[in-house]
């Protein structure tokens, strides 16, 4: 009797210390689920796909991976974000469950991909130079289209790529293709008369002039002598006044000396410049010149007479400005 009870003792002191040490082991995790993590302003986590695979990312954030690897959770790729205080458990079910943060990111427009590249690369993984790998190609680059996007943080060159080009074939609607093909222009061809159209005025209100004076030259079998596209062969956007030596560059982005647009864009132009170009005025102008007031505006001629006077009075200003090149 003696040893059974002893037994019965020993047995029930074992239950009672597994207990014990089961609500410890319990307890110890519900405090460390519920560990405060981040801090009072708005904080990330940032895990890129290479350390959601090796786990590398848990260095910096220890209190959120003991959680996950105590649950067994996956880790997805993304960038988490609060505004304050939370919960270790909290972090780490959204981090689980790819409950990631999306970036607006906006394309903008510039002269260059690797302007754009440069703008747009430190809002998401890819880095610039992998970005203008991707979107530096003739056939891509016409298809870029500045605006604002909503995509993951983590999202590589390849996919932004992607991504751009999904956008450019929704912009193009069966609307904006039929209104290319009725003025004889191909979508990039537009879309290169619009760079031309942008870098000759940044005043928004003459734009739609503009491109109807191109389209009349064009649709006239005249050379467009635009001076955008001879700074752009030239490599110097800085010019202010032109030469005419300068127009002998052999380049096929010489419209001194080639008919026609130029083989792509002259630059990455806004939206509202390509609807400019499809939806130009109709007039009968010819030629324009850059008013000599300073307001950034030009003057439009029918004829080739108006013009030289136009020319004679902005030449003059830059006389006086003592500008020559």
């Amino acid at each position: 009797m003696a040893l059974k009870a002893w037994v019965r003792t020993v047995l029930v002191a074992g239950i009672v210390v597994s207990s014990g040490l089961a609500t410890s082991y319990a307890w110890f995790y519900y405090k460390m689920w519920n560990r405060p993590v981040g801090q009072m302003n708005r904080w990330c986590v940032e895990i890129t796909p290479d350390e959601a695979r090796n786990g590398e990312w848990a260095n910096g954030h220890p209190e959120i991976a003991s959680v996950i690897q105590w649950r067994r959770w996956s880790t997805y790729a993304g960038r988490y974000c609060e505004d304050g205080i939370t919960s270790a458990h909290q972090m780490a079910r959204r981090i689980a469950t790819g409950q990631r943060e999306e970036v607006a990111l906006t394309v903008p427009a510039k002269r260059s991909i690797q302007e754009v590249a440069s703008a747009i690369a430190p809002r998401i993984l890819a880095d610039s130079s992998s970005i203008v790998s991707a979107l530096q190609p003739d056939s891509i680059l016409w298809r870029v289209l500045p605006n604002t996007y909503n995509l993951y943080w983590e999202i590589n060159a390849s996919e932004l790529k992607e991504r751009l080009m999904v956008e450019s074939n929704r912009w193009w609607n069966r609307k904006r293709i039929d209104q290319a093909w009725n003025m004889g222009l191909s979508q990039k061809e537009i879309v290169t008369l619009a760079s031309i159209v942008q870098e000759e005025t940044a005043n928004k209100a003459e734009a739609k002039t503009v491109a109807g004076l191109y389209l009349n030259r064009l649709n006239r079998g005249m050379l467009l002598q635009a001076d955008p596209t001879l700074k752009f062969a030239l490599g110097d956007w800085s010019i202010q006044r032109l030469l005419d030596e300068d127009k002998k560059i052999a380049s096929p982005y010489n419209t001194y000396r080639n008919q026609g647009l130029p083989p792509g864009p002259i630059r990455i132009p806004d939206a509202y410049y390509i609807e400019a170009v499809l939806n130009a005025e109709s007039h009968n102008y010819l030629y324009m010149c850059a008013k000599p007031d300073g307001s950034g505006t030009h003057a439009f001629a029918r004829r080739y007479s108006q013009h030289l006077k136009n020319a004679r009075e902005w030449q003059n200003m830059l006389n006086r400005e003592r500008i020559y090149r």
